[in-house]
């Protein structure tokens, strides 16, 4: 586990690498450029080791490990998934006591997922999927959640739907509670390789919960119409001024 994430940070240890050399004076304008260039980067790594950690979870027993993994990782992304270089070559040189973390707030353009759910991960989805699909016909599908915090949280989904030729109800159930939105035939794609995303809703769990079933319904699960590529769990995104 430890050593998935050391490949997840690779590139990043290579430009401490690269720049070690370099006037101090610079670690600034380089921090700069990284929060700005850099972030959009990490937080897919980080949702693709997320899922990763989700999917090994699901095979053990004692899953103690991976749950703390899974929440600092959560942690991070939700923190914006960038590092702060100054503070980590320091506290790697030992030149001095590594500062607290920035506290900056994210931009909107930043939002990505906490959570990413894909066909492949399933533990069911009806119609049945070919192997490891990135992108599957579903009328019905489920997911084991290992960890998700007491928070409140946005479902988006992205989906191609190029058969739509009457309004579609797509439902979420998860911890007793139900997002339903219509997808309207306006917001059909125009093939099955054209993906738009969908806002489904929001719902405030009001504790942590562990290794529950989420499930998304599509429609009518014997006839799929909906692609679905993933489903995305977020924060919500914060009120415009």
């Amino acid at each position: 586990m430890k050593h998935g994430l050391a490949l997840t940070f690779s590139f990043v240890l290579l430009a401490f690498q690269a720049t070690a050399q370099q006037p101090t004076t610079r670690l600034p304008q380089m921090e700069a450029i990284y929060q700005k260039e850099l972030s959009a980067r990490h937080i897919p790594l980080l949702g693709k080791y997320l899922v990763e950690l989700q999917r090994q979870a699901a095979s053990v027993t004692d899953k103690t490990a991976y749950q703390a993994e899974i929440a600092r990782i959560q942690q991070l992304i939700s923190a914006g998934g960038v590092l702060d270089l100054i503070a980590v070559q320091q506290s790697q040189s030992g030149a001095m006591p590594m500062p607290a973390p920035l506290t900056a707030p994210i931009p909107i353009e930043r939002k990505q997922a906490l959570i990413a759910l894909s066909p492949a991960l399933a533990q069911s989805v009806s119609p049945t999927p070919t192997a490891n699909a990135e992108a599957a016909p579903i009328g019905q599908a489920e997911w084991r959640i290992e960890l998700i915090a007491a928070d409140t949280y946005d479902f988006l989904l992205q989906y191609a739907c190029p058969e739509l030729t009457e309004p579609l109800t797509v439902r979420v159930e998860f911890n007793g509670q139900t997002i339903e939105k219509i997808l309207e035939i306006e917001r059909s794609t125009k093939d099955a390789q054209t993906f738009r995303i969908l806002r489904l809703g929001s719902l405030t769990l009001t504790s942590d919960h562990r290794g529950e079933t989420l499930r998304l319904i599509a429609g009518d699960k014997t006839s799929a119409k909906l692609i679905l590529k993933s489903l995305l769990i977020t924060k919500p995104r914060p009120p415009a001024n």
